[in-house]
């Protein structure tokens, strides 16, 4: 059986495509994001993809159909920013807060794939009603896709992260092609006998890395022996017993203080009166279950369950299910125009999340 061609738009630092690499069969053809940092990220992990950095609605059909070099697409992937999305009765007007999902409707209106996957934030669901969803399907019916729909969480599917994610999945040729069977459940929910395995904990995830403290931490680290069946799967093998980007923010000593106050699974009100602050935002990871949502913000968000500091960019990309030599670049902070390290990570579809997609539409193709 030959390979299935695939492009990937809003790559971002590549957790998409990842996923799909991880499941096998799958060919390439292009990956485009306007982001400069996040490109060199998905090049140096995904050398053989073809990449482009440009704003995708300056790809004119010439443009794509060279880059693709005029081959068969039979599957698009990827998930345009959809916030503050403006509606007219049913349909979306050429309004700026629609441009890019309007691009993506085009792009796949050019390329004419036997499947796309439209990844993005649960709240579409409920935006305006239900209405932008409605007018969501209505764009994607008119250039002749039958679509599926739902809330998947990540965490049933292998990802140490309760991470909820809307998908919609298009297909051609008068199929409709459902959500993927999840393959992991919360210990609460066994029973006697289950073919499903135990959501991955954050212990899971975390538990063979270097203990570091704030401040504390290097780009490349030797890595340490998998202790569990999770921390095996994501070692690695671009440069295997290699580390990336184990490296702590520094913290001042009333941030810590408020941070060791933080019980596991708390927040700001969790804190006596006097080490609160106004922003509420803040929670301590508990170990025994699955992350909450990674931000794009954990390095102040997000705490480590057993130190008193924000996560690092590994500990993040572990809770994604990135594997341990998938490198990022760029800055902590965000002194420059590109994305940082933290957006790249915490914009990221996770991988295993992707692989399972990936894994289930295989069988339509």
């Amino acid at each position: 059986m030959s390979e299935i061609t695939t492009v990937d738009l809003f790559c971002g630092a590549g957790g998409f495509s990842e996923g799909f690499s991880k499941s096998g069969g799958f060919k390439p053809l292009l990956a485009v994001d306007f982001d400069k940092q996040a490109i060199a990220t998905f090049q140096h992990n995904h050398p053989n993809i073809p990449t482009i950095c440009t704003d995708i609605s300056e790809l004119s059909k010439d443009n794509l159909l060279n880059l693709t070099k005029h081959e068969n697409v039979q599957v698009i992937i990827g998930g345009p920013p959809c916030q503050g999305f403006s509606i007219a009765g049913k349909r979306l007007p050429d309004d700026p807060k629609n441009v890019l999902f309007k691009e993506y409707v085009r792009i796949v209106d050019i390329l004419q794939p036997d499947i796309f996957i439209f990844e993005n934030v649960v709240g579409i669901v409920s935006m305006q009603g239900g209405l932008v969803l409605e007018a969501i399907c209505n764009e994607f019916s008119k250039i002749g896709y039958e679509l599926s729909h739902g809330v998947l969480n990540s965490a049933d599917y292998g990802v140490p992260q309760a991470r909820p994610r809307f998908i919609m999945i298009g297909s051609k040729h008068n199929k409709v092609i459902g959500m993927p069977e999840p393959t992991h459940e919360a210990l609460y929910k066994k029973g006697g006998n289950t073919r499903l395995k135990n959501h991955v904990s954050v212990k899971d995830a975390l538990s063979n890395l270097p203990l570091i403290h704030q401040g504390q931490g290097e780009e490349v680290v030797a890595n340490t022996k998998a202790k569990n069946e999770y921390q095996k799967l994501i070692s690695g093998t671009r440069y295997p017993g290699k580390l990336f980007n184990q490296r702590a923010t520094k913290h001042n000593e009333c941030i810590i203080e408020r941070y060791s106050h933080l019980p596991q699974g708390g927040d700001i009100r969790s804190l006596p009166e006097n080490l609160r602050t106004k922003k509420n935002n803040v929670f301590r990871l508990k170990d025994d279950v699955p992350s909450r949502t990674i931000t794009c913000n954990f390095r102040t968000d997000i705490i480590h369950p057993w130190v008193p500091r924000g996560i690092t960019t590994r500990e993040a990309a572990r809770l994604q299910s990135f594997d341990d030599d998938y490198q990022f670049f760029g800055n902590l902070t965000r002194k420059a125009k590109y994305l940082t390290q933290d957006d790249q990570v915490g914009n990221a579809v996770p991988p295993l999340l992707a692989k399972a997609l990936a894994d289930h539409i295989k069988e339509y193709l």
